[in-house]
């Protein structure tokens, strides 16, 4: 494992793939579930919040990963 938590989980995901696990819709499902349970760490009151913050940056990464906007200054790799 790496410091980078972003890198361990796209290299989980690249091996269950190679190694023919390539259900997406079912991997995706997964990982939701792991931010669900994320977000459920956080004190209550502050779970509205991480959930609507994970949401726009899941939407603005997209928007950078797939080419529609330009990338942020310091985004993550």
């Amino acid at each position: 494992m790496s410091d980078c938590l972003h890198c361990d989980i796209n290299q989980l995901v690249q091996q269950r793939f190679e190694h023919g696990d390539t259900d997406l819709v079912e991997m995706a499902s997964m990982m939701v579930e792991s931010l669900t349970d994320l977000i459920l760490l956080a004190p209550e009151g502050d779970q509205p919040n991480l959930m609507a913050h994970a949401l726009s940056a899941f939407g603005q990464i997209f928007l950078e990963k797939s080419g529609a906007i330009e990338d942020r200054p310091g985004a993550t790799h």
